[in-house]
């Protein structure tokens, strides 16, 4: 291990190899705890919704006026609220269903896909924000399969790109539909079997999806990235190739120059970590651990136009944040305690917008029942840092 000076006056580990510290014992008693910086670049956190039901699965949307939207799950129906102004409008019922995805377009409008599900089936739906209304869904999976966990992005043009896995040919499998001419179209990937697809468009409009798929000696999943190419999409490749341990829960941004980051939860037994990696098909450099070995779940990443990375995510009760430059060999930054978490169904999601500004949102238990939280990073400023060694 090597040890780099943090802000906080500590010594900050990063492990040479991910696998090797989580699995050297199961005693939760040496997993090891980050002292976080504190959150001097962000905005006051801002309670957007306290609510006595489960308030779950956030999404977040910031259109090129700077107006934002927020999808959340409530006793089985979909929210949403805007943000105008810094005033956080009333919060309004949509439609029933779970599992939203949301993007904004250049033009500010703001897209949705959810699952819906009716007489048994579940099925992807689709919604557009016309204001003051959300369009009636249409649905886009149309497969007689179950259909779960969709995922949005808008590619070059305008299109609209949906991925999300389905059953239909008898086991877990990713799906994609896109609308060129406003007419969905579906199609299963090739040789991408698996769970919890993420898409993302990097800086020369290519498409890249990325998912967690078992292990042939189905001892854990690994997290496996292609590519849209002329020809269509690119053998599937294994990203966190770590066969002792379990990858899953990825999330991809895309950045410049055919470029995309991606993270994901690494986890052997009782001992998880953030996992990072970055490249294009067929020329990734070796993944990196950005956290220690311990209670790191849920990564969620965005890239900022100017190329900064940032990433989330939640380490027992605390919202934890990291950030590096848009420089290849560019150094993260200390880690940051964005806010507080409570209770066990929590969940976050985060985005940038035209101008850099880091959104996030999650949810927490609150004093008399369920709150969803909302924080910006108003400003980039340097401050010390270190570099993390390969992960594997």
């Amino acid at each position: 291990m090597n040890d780099v000076a943090d802000t906080a006056g500590e010594a900050f580990l990063i492990p040479t190899s991910l696998e090797d510290v989580l699995s050297k014992s199961e005693d939760a008693s040496l997993q090891a705890s980050i002292d976080y910086a504190e959150a001097t670049e962000w905005d006051v956190e801002e309670e957007v919704h306290e609510s006595s039901r489960v308030l779950s699965i956030p999404q977040i949307a910031v259109t090129p006026e700077g107006i934002v939207h927020l999808i959340w799950v409530e006793d089985g129906w979909l929210w949403h609220s805007a943000r105008v102004r810094d005033a956080w409008g009333e919060p309004r019922r949509l439609f029933a269903g779970s599992q939203p995805s949301l993007i904004s377009d250049a033009d500010g409008n703001v897209h949705m896909v959810f699952v819906h599900e009716f007489g048994g089936r579940y099925q992807v739906y689709y919604s557009r924000y016309q204001e003051p209304l959300w369009t009636l869904p249409y649905e886009i999976s149309r497969t007689p399969g179950i259909s779960h966990n969709p995922h949005i992005v808008v590619g070059q043009g305008g299109v609209l790109y949906v991925v999300w896995e389905d059953d239909t040919p008898g086991f877990p499998s990713i799906y994609h539909a896109y609308n060129p001419e406003g007419h969905w179209i579906n199609a299963p990937v090739p040789g991408a079997r698996g769970w919890r697809p993420a898409l993302a468009v990097d800086g020369e409009g290519t498409l890249h999806l990325v998912w967690q798929s078992a292990l042939p000696n189905r001892q854990g999943d690994d997290v496996y990235h292609a590519q849209m190419q002329p020809s269509g999409w690119s053998l599937p490749e294994n990203i966190s190739d770590s066969p002792r341990s379990d990858s899953s829960l990825p999330r991809v941004a895309g950045g410049k120059e055919g470029i995309v980051h991606l993270v994901w939860q690494e986890r052997y037994a009782n001992r998880s970590a953030i996992g990072y990696a970055f490249g294009r098909y067929a020329s990734w450099l070796k993944p990196l651990a950005l956290t220690k070995a311990g209670t790191h779940q849920s990564p969620q990443i965005a890239v900022a136009p100017s190329g900064y990375v940032h990433v989330a995510w939640i380490d027992r009760d605390i919202l934890a944040y990291r950030s590096r430059g848009p420089s290849p060999d560019s150094p993260w930054h200390t880690p940051q305690n964005i806010g507080f978490i409570r209770g066990n169904n929590v969940s976050l999601a985060m985005t940038c917008d035209a101008g850099g500004h880091v959104h996030v949102v999650w949810t927490r238990q609150g004093g008399d029942g369920h709150v969803l939280c909302y924080r910006r990073r108003e400003t980039t400023m340097q401050h010390k840092s270190f570099v993390p060694e390969v992960m594997g």
